[in-house]
């Protein structure tokens, strides 16, 4: 083959070859040419975009109640629910009576603290008699501080009577001394598992109490997304919540996840019990390599030929800038590109910019 036909050849290959190979670099770097009235036809409309201070990532939580948001009222001893005062749904207040209350072990109780009473009585009177004699020289010192002995007894057994009762939930009211089960603590009363008349074993169930507002969110984050730490943000925009991560722990079913925990200081609308899409704000990854970070609305990330990018307004018109994308969730996407913040990028019309990107290509 001569030199001239070689040459022939080899040019023709690369005016074929070229255009493969470079198209998409092309695109990328290509300018589009729109004017305003144009752009308002098509209804396209530009938004700046915001430097990322840290990479945010969207998931799931379940809203569920903090430990100490239940508290169960149990039957203290075995015995009979003469009368349930309240209902599922009620809102009680600490020391509200909840139910009466009979068993033999709490007239027990309640004798025992009606003569740790009476003894203390007798005790105190004999003090005041033995401190009067002991002053006057009539009696000796030992005899004195038996009688002060015996006082401290008496009393410290009355303390331990009426601990035993008030740990139990008991409290005697009216006229006839009607022993009722108190709330330990206010809230709203989830469940009734007294029934009038109903025999009940000591240390049975009878009322669950909750705190509605005592809520968190449990988080189960997979290995693809970077590992939150104790103080990152979560938000769930969309509700009005905020809150922050309190904890990080391996996943118990065996997965590679971790389980994270956020106390909420603003719950929003939230019940527990529902699913929320919430967004975790990973300060510690974004410090890593924070560089570039920029905040764009989701409706402005879009792919060409595979290839994410988004729209970037030009005096003339638009041109495709592709981006790297780090976290996404339903309103915002963090991406990575060489932007200066304040860059215009398009929001609407975004169908329609593609369309004629692959026009001019």
């Amino acid at each position: 083959m001569s030199f001239k036909r070689i040459v022939a050849a080899s040019a023709c290959i690369a005016l074929t070859a070229f255009p493969l190979e470079q198209a998409a670099a092309q695109a990328v770097a290509q300018a589009v040419p729109l004017s305003a009235e144009q752009a308002r036809s098509l209804g396209v409309r530009f938004s700046p975009v915001a430097t990322s201070s840290g990479l945010e990532v969207g998931t799931h939580a379940r809203v569920v109640f903090k430990p100490d948001a239940q508290y169960v009222m149990a039957a203290p001893y075995a015995g009979m629910v003469s009368r349930v005062l309240v209902s599922v749904g009620q809102t009680v207040r600490a020391g509200q009576p909840l139910a009466g209350f009979l068993s033999p072990q709490l007239f027990e109780a309640s004798r025992a603290l009606t003569e740790a009473n009476s003894q203390a009585h007798l005790a105190q009177q004999s003090l005041a008699r033995d401190k009067a004699l002991y002053d006057d020289g009539i009696i000796a010192a030992s005899r004195w501080q038996t009688t002060q002995a015996r006082a401290a007894e008496a009393n410290a057994m009355v303390k331990a009577r009426r601990a035993e009762l008030a740990s139990a939930g008991i409290a005697f009211s009216g006229s006839g001394g009607e022993a009722q089960l108190v709330a330990s603590r206010g809230g709203v009363v989830s469940e009734v598992n007294a029934v009038p008349g109903a025999r009940v074993e000591a240390a049975a169930p009878l009322f669950r109490i909750v705190d509605p507002a005592a809520l968190e969110l449990d988080l189960l984050v997979g290995r693809d997304i970077p590992l939150p730490a104790t103080g990152d943000r979560v938000e769930v925009a969309q509700r009005g919540v905020g809150g922050t991560v309190i904890g990080v722990a391996p996943s118990g079913d065996g997965t590679a996840g971790v389980r994270v925990r956020a106390s909420l200081e603003r719950r929003g609308d939230l019940r527990a019990g529902e699913s929320v899409n919430v967004t975790l704000k990973l300060r510690g990854a974004a410090n890593a390599n924070a560089a570039g970070l920029l905040r764009v609305p989701m409706a402005a990330l879009v792919y060409v030929r595979g290839t994410p990018g988004v729209f970037v307004a030009t005096d003339k018109g638009f041109r495709f800038q592709d981006v790297a994308v780090a976290s996404t969730d339903d309103a915002i996407a963090v991406v990575r590109a060489n932007l200066p913040a304040g860059t215009r990028v398009a929001v609407t019309g975004v169908g329609a910019l593609k369309g004629l990107l692959a026009g001019e290509q």
